[in-house]
């Protein structure tokens, strides 16, 4: 299997998990609010690692030579659901939302080439932007927001975006130093709120809230890798199959919004077909790939 192939599964791994969080996070998030959702997933996500490392190896968690850049793409993941929040609460609908965020995995490749010099070759391009098309079928074309309220679904975006591209940037470091700051970022900008929010939550609820931090832990793990084993234009397109195993989840859990059965059966036939032949050229990429670099002189 070659590095690519390996990029791509790890994507898999972490949109699978994606689409999980989000289903069992749907349902906690009409009773308490996001922060306190996101605050207690971080929560989960550092005391699982400071078990598993803290009391034998702490100072492994949080060595780094590039304290900042780890402290600034730790609040990308602050940025998010705040972008998210705040458009709601300004009145942008929830699926205009996420139909803009699902520009991410172009942006995710506009950054790559532009900052990490990565050669993104047309095939991919082309296959991205159907697979977007796709997203945008699924999600729907109607409500978007004006011009002054796009600002915060094109945030939620960036925000992805960005900390993907920084993450790859962070492959020389260690998994955990990654995972500690990315989380620790997020827990310690919420924590002053939390007095203020917080509302005790029973049995069922906190337990759901735990597994959403158990599941985000994996399913960063599986991005962090994933950018660590080949560039992320590489996997980046396949970020869109969140949407194929998302729809399932939200129409089993009567979660899914009223949209044209054709239309999205058309959006996430897209998406399939577009990852599918990415997967199967990869090969023939990855051998193009190897040819230019041994041109290069």
């Amino acid at each position: 299997m070659t590095a690519n192939r390996r990029a791509i599964l790890l994507m898999l791994a972490f949109v699978l998990l994606w689409a999980g969080i989000e289903a069992m996070a749907a349902n906690v998030l009409r009773h308490y609010s996001p922060y306190q959702v996101v605050w207690t997933r971080y929560a989960v996500h550092l005391a699982l690692m400071l078990a598993l490392w803290g009391w034998r190896e702490p100072a492994s968690l949080w060595q780094t030579r590039r304290p900042v850049f780890h402290v600034a793409r730790s609040l990308l993941m602050l940025g998010m659901p705040a972008s998210w929040v705040i458009g709601m609460q300004m009145g942008v609908p929830g699926h205009s939302v996420m139909t803009i965020f699902w520009i991410s995995p172009v942006l995710i490749l506009g950054l790559a080439w532009v900052f990490l010099q990565d050669r993104v070759p047309l095939l991919v391009w082309v296959r991205t932007f159907v697979a977007c098309l796709g997203g945008l079928l699924v999600n729907g074309l109607y409500g978007l927001p004006g011009p002054s309220l796009l600002v915060y679904p094109l945030g939620m975006a960036l925000c992805f975006s960005v900390y993907v591209v920084m993450t790859r940037s962070l492959r020389t470091e260690t998994t955990r130093t990654n995972l500690f700051y990315t989380a620790a970022g997020v827990f310690v900008a919420l924590t002053p709120a939390m007095p203020g929010l917080w509302i005790t939550p029973p049995l069922t609820d906190l337990l759901t809230m735990v597994a959403i931090g158990l599941l985000g832990y994996v399913a960063l793990l599986a991005l962090d890798r994933s950018a660590a084993a080949a560039p992320v234009s590489i996997s980046a397109p396949f970020a869109y199959l969140q949407i194929a195993f998302t729809v399932p989840l939200f129409w089993v859990a009567g979660l899914g919004h009223d949209m044209s059965v054709p239309r999205m059966a058309l959006g996430l036939l897209l998406i399939v077909g577009a990852a599918l032949c990415l997967w199967l050229r990869e090969p023939r990429l990855h051998a193009r790939d190897a040819v230019m670099a041994r041109s290069t002189p």
